[in-house]
């Protein structure tokens, strides 16, 4: 029995003490120094961290994303992936904004109008507000970029006011009172959707 003991005991202190060993790597460090996120955003520009409000100011008629893409050694395809997610970024919380112009509209309109006959009907303002959004993605540029020492490419791309109300005024198949009413009310539109996008990166 006691050579049975004899044994026990230093396995159990072996396995107890690699218990420990595995449960402290396990920790999740905090972000602070001496830790990854802080060498990631050595020299970063202030729009990688604080948004793009760093880099315009709020009364310029901008919204913008922020992509971001690491992992390869293709610069060419970080950049695309980077811009295409800083695009979508700008496309979902324009998409809200525009359907909500348009419900807007239809609700000061009356049934014998173009879009008021339809101002009940969400598929139609959903399917509108569909193609304004992706027309208005094309007049999107690449403002600024950014590599960080860890290879991340980060893109801040943007869309003036200017551009969008182009996009809008091209769109043949919207009647001329649904274009204009768009267009009057993107200016502070846009104002809100900047600080939208904000608020969701802060989360």
């Amino acid at each position: 029995m006691r050579s049975i003991e004899r044994f026990t005991w230093p396995l159990m202190i072996v396995t107890l003490c690699t218990a420990v060993l595995v449960l402290g790597c396990a920790v999740t460090p905090e972000i602070g120094e001496g830790t990854p996120f802080e060498e990631e955003f050595v020299g970063a520009p202030g729009w990688v961290i604080q948004g793009c409000r760093a880099f315009w100011d709020e009364d310029e008629g901008m919204i913008c994303g922020i992509g971001s893409a690491g992992g390869s050694r293709n610069v060419s395809l970080m950049r695309t992936t980077a811009i295409g997610r800083g695009r979508t970024e700008i496309a979902r919380t324009l998409s809200t904004k525009v359907k909500a112009m348009l419900k807007d509209y239809a609700s000061t309109t009356t049934g014998g109008q173009e879009f008021g006959r339809a101002a009940n009907d969400e598929q139609h303002i959903e399917d509108v507000s569909k193609q304004i959004t992706d027309m208005s993605l094309a007049g999107t540029e690449m403002a600024d970029s950014w590599i960080s020492k860890t290879g991340t490419y980060y893109a801040l791309v943007a869309l003036d006011v200017e551009k969008f109300s182009d996009a809008v005024n091209r769109m043949d198949q919207l009647s001329e009172s649904v274009r204009r009413a768009v267009v009057d009310r993107a200016e502070a539109s846009f104002t809100e959707l900047g600080e939208e996008i904000e608020r969701e990166r802060q989360r």
